[in-house]
């Protein structure tokens, strides 16, 4: 005999999870009951709902995995939609499990939105706020059935989802048997689309653009970008993809030697991406006359623009299918993507304003290990290593440029963290200032992480927004804590510098001995950095 928040967390250790992050609340306190015990994957508690959702995404990207946050029920659950937004943004399979106001005392219509922390349904606001697929059960036979199949599609499609449990479902007893994994639905592609595509694609010059969906199906896309000898552009949430393949470029397309490239070729492969407007300009980047795509999502937008042919299906059954139609052929050199790297790296450094920005890409690139993780937030300092760092494999660097949370990256260390992994979180003074509870997390978990923030007095970001527009910087300078006083309060060692080339990486090596003996270190950087071509006001530069 167990109770169903205890059933839920054996399913849960049914599909490979080992940690999930949450707050208590008075409604959910049965998760706590039994986490931890025997297989049942314990609970990182931390201080905000949001960072449990963010740290349940990026653990999940870190492990390729579900990842898993448990809130509480109304203001808990309704703290974790950021994070939600951002991992549906990011194709991330997260599983949100909330629960709700008990079925005993609601009103005969249904509606529990006059009892404690009740609202009107937590279901419906993942469902039409986001279009994710979202369960609210009313009894434990429903929502032992409904993790399953949840769990499954999370995996298939690469978007968070929900189940909401009223509270005294929860705690109460199951001695029926528990549910275990279902087969993760794979969608084949339709045969005609596929050779369709392989038609458009032999003997053309071709890019291969790479989302976040691409990165399951990497060593089939490693043999296609061989079999085309394609240019490839990894995203932003696929960067690392094929680090080691001659033609992959590290720079973004915003730039306008990678966006000239781009155009220069006969068709434009989409592989596993959405076409974010982020990534695009809005939509508004040169592109080869021809453009095609390989998804998984039916209702994924691609921008609206023209498609020749949309091929949708599981990703890497589409690809080794795509493969097959190609059939062999003669060996296609690649273009040199390190040779266009260089180009675009170089011109970086040589711009006067750009130059400090480009050591620290480098700072950080040399200074932190290939097997760690790395974490960057919505900021001027996360925005040049999303975009110019060179990853040396996929799911090393964590980056919320999907929807564009501020905040995230504080907390979101915590989730390869947890997983132990050492975990670099790279973050503004302004964005820092949304998450500082969750360096008590850090401390009382003892997680591996250690915390560099780039300080400039504020949202740098939006200061130069400001610039730009000739307004008047209001709202944006802000007052910041005494960081070293900070850093003892939680027990960290404080380290300063307003040096991004060797004063950094003496600090960072620092910090990185420094989780060998299991302390933790917190950076300061004390840097303006320009913002890169990434960021909207300059993308008329491209």
């Amino acid at each position: 005999m167990v109770s169903v928040g205890e059933a839920l967390l054996d399913q849960l250790a049914d599909h490979g999870v080992e940690v999930c992050f949450g707050v208590p609340g008075v409604h959910n306190l049965a998760f706590w009951v039994g986490a931890g015990v025997g297989r049942r994957p314990r609970v990182v508690g931390v201080r905000h709902e949001q960072a449990a959702g963010y740290a349940a995404d990026t653990g999940a990207r870190a492990s390729g995995g579900l990842g898993v946050a448990l809130t509480t029920t109304g203001p808990g659950f309704a703290n974790a939609l950021a994070a939600f937004g951002e991992a549906y943004a990011r194709f991330s399979p997260v599983v949100l499990i909330s629960s709700e106001t008990p079925v005993a005392p609601r009103r005969t219509s249904g509606h529990d939105d006059g009892l404690l922390h009740g609202m009107r349904s937590q279901a419906d606001v993942i469902a039409h706020g986001f279009g994710a697929r979202a369960v609210s059960s009313r009894t434990a036979q429903e929502a032992l059935a409904a993790l399953p199949e949840l769990a499954a599609h999370a995996l298939a499609a690469g978007r968070p989802v929900y189940l909401g449990v009223p509270a005294d479902v929860l705690a109460s007893e199951w001695a029926g048997d528990v549910p275990g994994p279902v087969a993760v639905p794979l969608t084949a592609p339709d045969a005609t689309t596929i050779e369709a595509l392989a038609r458009t694609l032999r003997g053309r010059c071709v890019t291969i653009w790479l989302g976040a969906r691409a990165v399951p199906a990497e060593s089939g896309v490693r043999r296609l970008a061989e079999r085309l000898g394609a240019l490839v552009v990894p995203t932003f949430q696929a960067r690392g993809m094929l680090a080691d393949y001659a033609g992959t470029v590290v720079a973004p397309p915003h730039e306008p030697l990678v966006a000239e490239a781009i155009a220069a070729c006969d068709v434009l492969l989409v592989v596993g991406d959405d076409l974010h407007g982020m990534t695009t300009r809005n939509w508004r980047m040169p592109v080869p006359p021809t453009i095609v795509a390989i998804t998984d999502d039916v209702d994924a937008s691609l921008g609206d623009y023209d498609l020749a042919v949309r091929a949708v299906g599981d990703v890497g059954l589409a690809v080794d299918a795509l493969l097959g139609a190609l059939g062999t052929g003669e060996p296609v050199t690649a273009p040199d993507g390190e040779a266009l790297t260089r180009a675009v790296l170089d011109e970086v450094r040589a711009d006067g304003r750009t130059s400090a920005a480009a050591a620290f890409v480098a700072t950080v690139e040399e200074s932190w290990p290939l097997d760690g993780a790395l974490v960057v937030d919505m900021c001027i300092a996360g925005y040049w290593l999303g975009g110019y760092s060179r990853q040396g494999r996929s799911g090393r660097l964590q980056y919320p440029v999907g929807w564009g949370t501020l905040g995230f990256g504080l907390p979101a260390a915590i989730g390869p963290a947890a997983l132990g992994i050492p975990t670099l979180a790279v973050v503004g003074d302004g964005g820092a200032a949304m998450g500082l509870g969750e360096l008590a997390t850090y401390a009382q978990e003892g997680l591996p992480i250690a915390l560099l923030v780039v300080s400039d007095g504020g949202y740098g970001m939006l200061r130069y927004d400001q610039t730009v527009a000739g307004d008047p910087h209001r709202g944006v300078d802000l007052v910041e804590p005494r960081w070293e006083h900070l850093a003892a309060a939680y027990g960290f060692t404080a380290v300063r510098t307003d040096d991004p080339g060797a004063g950094l990486a003496r600090a960072v090596a620092a910090a990185r001995e420094g989780l060998n003996r299991g302390e933790r270190t917190l950076v300061v950087l004390e840097q303006e950095f320009h913002p890169p071509r990434t960021t909207s006001p300059r993308w008329r530069e491209a």
